[in-house]
């Protein structure tokens, strides 16, 4: 690792991988700063670099050919980036850039694509992060369809507050319409009723949880199915 490193236990996935593993990717790691708006993965280009969040929040967004713009997924400190590589697929259609800065560890996407080849924890661990990004992906569409705007805000702010392991989030009403595929004034009159009832405070951007258990309990069904088959796998 460089001068920054130290045991990466922020990332759930590093987290978990057995001491032997950790060792043989710990001279490969780089700790780095990420910014907002950083270039993790470009569409159609092969991913060169596999990164583990600490405590950023990375975003994969689908362009349309109107040029809408909808997210996809995200990934915080359960998760990693270029996890194509691992299907043996190169490169995605998909961007992802980062939406909260933040820290995160930075592997040559070769170096952990072999260690993945080689069947132990690693492999493991990877193919059911994997499958929480499917069912993510999939509850997702369900809830954009079926569930009203405040509880599909209460649940992407639950979910990135976990991502970057704070309650206090920056996202702004730009990027939640974006998130949400709806328009900003809808984002800013879920967000307004979520402030009346004490359980964030929102101001220029930022996010506050005041009341996680409330939030929690006004969220839709698909924060808490995501979040339990997680903990089913990575607990």
């Amino acid at each position: 690792m460089t001068q920054h490193s130290r045991a990466p236990t922020a990332n759930r996935l590093l987290a978990h991988l057995s001491g032997d593993e950790l060792e043989l990717l710990r001279p490969h790691m780089e700790r780095v700063p990420l910014s907002h708006g950083d270039r993790i993965i470009e569409p159609h280009v092969p991913i060169k670099d596999i990164y583990f969040p600490l405590n950023c929040l990375l975003s994969m967004v689908t362009t349309m050919e109107d040029g809408a713009i909808i997210e996809s997924g995200s990934i915080g400190r359960e998760g990693m980036s270029g996890a194509p590589v691992m299907l043996d697929a190169s490169e995605t259609t998909m961007p992802t850039f980062v939406q909260i800065p933040g820290e995160a560890v930075r592997v040559k996407a070769s170096v952990v694509k072999d260690l993945y080849e080689r069947g132990g924890a690693l492999k493991k661990i990877i193919n059911r992060y994997i499958h929480t990004v499917i069912v993510v992906g999939s509850q997702s569409v369900a809830c954009n369809r079926l569930h009203h705007i405040e509880a599909r805000l209460t649940r992407w702010l639950l979910m990135s507050s976990d991502g970057v392991g704070s309650h206090e989030v920056n996202l702004t009403h730009e990027y939640l319409a974006v998130m949400l595929g709806v328009r900003r004034a809808g984002v800013s009159e879920a967000a307004a009723k979520l402030q009346e009832r004490n359980l964030i405070r929102y101001n220029r951007g930022n996010v506050l949880i005041l009341d996680r258990e409330a939030l929690e309990a006004a969220a839709c069904e698909c924060y808490h199915v995501v979040r339990a088959e997680y903990e089913r796998l990575f607990s």
